[in-house]
């Protein structure tokens, strides 16, 4: 792992997830953020939901895949990116309440590839309950210049 003056820095971190369009979509927050963990918010949203007022796996595994992958790029080097080759959902309960939190970690910090999970909760009235639980794989690559742009 590179020194942490040498990591990607919280703004770069937040930038980048700020920049993709489903994130924004999907209203997702960054709650907290250091050196491999990320802990995301993602508001309940009728148009989103799957049973009428819960949150169906898909909405679970987006949130526990940008909470993973976002702790894995926290430990990336300036100058690199990532991007999710594939995430595992699996559903451990009911996924209800007014937001999802996705508490997420490194488990491999790769050159090429990376492992993060996520541990997925419904917060209802302040209570949070386990929904679901995520494992995701990155790829990480060295941003290059566009010879166009």
């Amino acid at each position: 792992m590179p020194d942490a003056d040498k990591l990607l820095d919280a703004s770069e971190v937040r930038a980048f997830l700020f920049d993709l369009a489903f994130v924004r979509e999907f209203s997702i927050s960054v709650a907290s953020l250091a050196p491999g963990s990320v802990t995301i918010e993602l508001p309940f949203d009728e148009r989103f939901s799957g049973p009428p007022n819960l949150f169906p796996a898909s909405v679970v595994g987006t949130a526990g895949d940008v909470a993973a992958a976002a702790s894995c790029l926290t430990l990336m080097p300036k100058g690199w990116a990532l991007a999710t080759l594939d995430f595992t959902v699996k559903m451990t309960g009911i996924a209800r309440g007014e937001k999802l939190l996705a508490r997420g970690r490194v488990l491999q910090d790769g050159r090429t590839n990376s492992i993060g999970a996520a541990d997925v909760y419904g917060v209802l009235d302040g209570t949070e309950v386990l929904c679901g639980t995520v494992l995701a794989t990155t790829r990480n690559f060295k941003i290059k210049a566009l010879p166009f742009g």
